[in-house]
């Protein structure tokens, strides 16, 4: 992604390993000025973060007196990086269970928040879990993305609806789950 904001530029690849990211940020950037997309002295060297994906992460989500959200929690959907919807669903979930907390806000009290975010996300990955894809030549992941991604169905239902919009998801609201204490 590029996106401007004000004097801003905010650009971004999606990845999971950071093997050679800054020869492929670099030729990101490259790809953007020649389509006249950003300005050609824009600078290569850039300044920036990764985003934690969920189930990728044992961040703990909470403690005494803290909840993390959005970001903060590694709540990115590992397919696509997303991560305004989760921001979101997170903040409601930790709201509605501070108000249920009654102003106790101690880790036990606030354990349920833990246990709403696993039902909204489902539960954390094990991360010792044998990875296939992990075997196959980086030469045929390329290959089969790119047949993929010349799919337009492909594209737009699996990409764009299931894994960065997750259209098959309720929302939150309709979900079952309470957003405020009865």
């Amino acid at each position: 992604w590029a996106v401007r904001k004000q004097q801003v530029l905010n650009a971004g690849l999606g990845r999971q390993d950071n093997t050679h990211l800054a020869q492929h940020v670099e030729a990101f950037l490259d790809f953007l000025k020649q389509r006249g997309k950003i300005a050609a002295d824009v600078p290569t060297r850039c300044k920036g973060h990764a985003y934690l994906l969920y189930g990728q992460t044992r961040r703990a989500l909470l403690d005494d007196g803290v909840l993390l959200i959005g970001d903060a929690a590694g709540l990115a959907y590992p397919q696509s990086g997303e991560g305004i919807r989760p921001a979101v669903e997170s903040g409601l979930l930790a709201a509605a269970t501070i108000i249920a907390a009654r102003g106790d806000y101690s880790r036990a009290q606030l354990e349920r928040y833990v246990h709403g975010i696993e039902q909204r996300f489902g539960p954390r990955q094990d991360t010792t879990v044998f990875n296939f894809s992990a075997l196959l030549p980086e030469a045929l992941k390329q290959s089969l993305a790119k047949q993929a991604l010349r799919s337009h169905w492909f594209s737009r239902h699996v990409l764009m609806d299931r894994w960065f919009l997750h259209r098959q998801q309720a929302p939150l609201a309709d979900s079952g789950q309470p957003l405020r204490h009865a």
